[in-house]
């Protein structure tokens, strides 16, 4: 296939290096499992300030004596919200984010599944027609949880089914196990890590980016296994999204030179899809709010000027 002078051109080959970056974490359970607990411990671990979106009606804060963090609660499950909350988040500059349980934005109340089955019910064109119109918000939130310019932990609810196992006494008893996270179905190539929490404080890592974590059964999961992770994500040349992204192309002063070449550092960083505020603090990503800036400075640059007052006879 021939290059057409149109198409950007494609960078070079380079060796490549493990790079430090915020982790992206998710465990999974059913209710009573210890998500939110675990999550608070790990995070306690990752950085000094936690924030926690709450969809459990406030629930997260019966751990607050163990873990300080600042909350957000959510009744209505817009993954729009979401959104807009991973924005504030960020120009806010906490660590660590814990979304507890990011779930409830797809199957809970106003959230992803409630929005294409909306669609349907409504006659548009059935689910496929739901899904194009609104898998981009999934994307953006999906892209935002990537680019945050910190740590960031899921909660997953699990579906989940009954076995029955026989104790060392040989009595029956029936046990629940987790079978999938209600999410879509390759929720966990989006993580670093899932662990997978059991009935008796126990976590399973099956899929795992961590060497430390994969195939492991860690017991009482908590401070210990936050800082097994926190020495992963700080081990290599460091390529962070940064906060200061936000600040930079938000600054009153910002050119057409100095946003390309911030630009520049975004693509390095992957960090295109952070959720940030415009300057009427509106939600938009990192690289919509860099794109309309200099597209405003060049407007105003290309403008005519009015001419200078005369001077004073």
């Amino acid at each position: 296939m021939s290059s057409g002078s149109s198409l950007t051109p494609m960078p070079e080959f380079r060796p490549a290096v493990k790079e430090s970056r915020p982790v992206r974490l998710a465990f999974e359970g059913p209710s009573g499992s210890g998500r939110t607990l675990t999550s608070l411990l790990v995070a306690a671990e990752l950085g000094e300030q936690v924030a926690l979106i709450d969809t459990e009606r406030g629930m997260a804060a019966k751990y607050a004596d163990r873990v300080p963090f600042h909350t957000q609660e959510f009744t209505r499950y817009d993954p729009r919200s979401l959104f807009a909350a991973l924005a504030r988040a960020a120009m806010r500059g906490y660590p660590v984010l814990i979304v507890d349980t990011y779930s409830a934005f797809w199957s809970g109340e106003g959230g992803m599944l409630d929005k294409v089955n909306g669609e349907a019910r409504a006659g548009y064109g059935g689910n496929s027609a739901g899904w194009s119109k609104y898998r981009p918000e999934d994307r953006a939130v999906t892209e935002a949880l990537a680019a945050y310019p910190g740590h960031v932990i899921v909660t997953l609810k699990a579906r989940t089914d009954t076995v029955i196992e026989t104790d060392t006494r040989g009595r029956q008893y029936a046990r629940r196990i987790s079978v999938r996270p209600e999410q879509r179905a390759d929720i966990e190539y989006d993580f670093d890590a899932v662990g997978t929490l059991g009935p008796v404080a126990t976590v399973y890592f099956g899929k795992s980016r961590i060497p430390a974590l994969a195939g492991e059964v860690i017991e009482q999961p908590g401070e210990d296994l936050g800082r097994t992770i926190l020495a992963w994500a700080d081990d290599g040349v460091p390529n962070w999204p940064q906060r200061s992204f936000i600040e930079r192309a938000r600054d009153p002063d910002a050119t057409v030179d100095s946003l390309r070449e911030l630009w520049s550092e975004i693509v390095t960083a992957r960090a295109a899809g952070m959720a940030a505020l415009d300057l009427h603090d509106q939600p938009i990503t990192l690289a919509e709010l860099v794109s309309n800036r200099g597209k405003q400075l060049r407007a105003f640059d290309s403008a005519p000027q009015p001419d200078p007052p005369a001077p004073a006879a």
